[in-house]
């Protein structure tokens, strides 16, 4: 009964182990963040006039007015906004992209980063495990299962949560990482669509050869 207390306490306290439940906590909360993220996006999305590349002046006015008086805060709003009130500015246009897709990407890096360190905690958790088993076998002349399955709970524990953690982050990075990308193409018919509705803006207010 004693060795089976001492068993269970070893499997579950193990400094390893620890470390996989703290990573398999930061990894959830990374996770759920993003989701939540996007789920907010995608409630907030609001799909461009099927007319945007037949507009005037005019209709680029209104649509800016319409804009400025919105307050949700969406990055195809944000993008808009920048490409109506500086048509033709790149600069400006390409420095509202780079921080909407800063803040699309924010904690993927570290989300890679666990996992990829998840499965190397698992692996050095395997080890440890087998060193346990073998040191108890040596140290005892007749070792029993009991001692032995401590080494290899460990070793097989570890591994486990260690490649759970690894796949759960790599599959969320794979599905955000698509979400950004479908973002970005949303944001670039958005320019090309402005750019559109700046050229005809520019023609209208400009004047003809022949008059002049």
């Amino acid at each position: 009964m004693i060795r089976e207390t001492l068993a269970n306490l070893v499997l579950h306290t193990h400094p390893l182990v620890s470390v996989l439940r703290l990573l398999s906590v930061v990894c959830f909360a990374m996770i759920l963040d993003r989701a939540v993220f996007w789920c907010v996006s995608a409630l907030r999305y609001r799909p461009l006039p099927p007319d945007i590349y037949d507009c005037s002046g005019s209709r680029r006015d209104l649509l800016l007015a319409q804009l400025r008086a919105t307050r949700r805060r969406h990055y195809t709003r944000e993008v808009l906004l920048a490409c109506l009130e500086t048509p033709g500015g790149k600069e400006r246009i390409g420095q509202s992209v780079s921080e909407v897709v800063d803040r699309m990407s924010s904690k993927l890096n570290a989300l890679e980063l666990v996992a990829k360190i998840a499965p190397l905690v698992g692996i050095l958790g395997t080890v440890v495990g087998l060193i346990m088993s073998f040191c108890e076998v040596g140290a005892m002349a007749n070792a029993s299962p009991t001692a032995i399955s401590k080494g290899i709970g460990v070793a097989l524990k570890t591994t486990a949560e260690g490649l759970v953690i690894s796949i759960s982050a790599s599959v969320a990075c794979v599905g955000f990482k698509w979400c950004i990308h479908r973002a970005m193409l949303k944001m670039g018919r958005i320019i090309c669509a402005t750019q559109c509705i700046a050229n005809v803006s520019d023609l209208g207010h400009g004047s003809s050869p022949r008059e002049q």
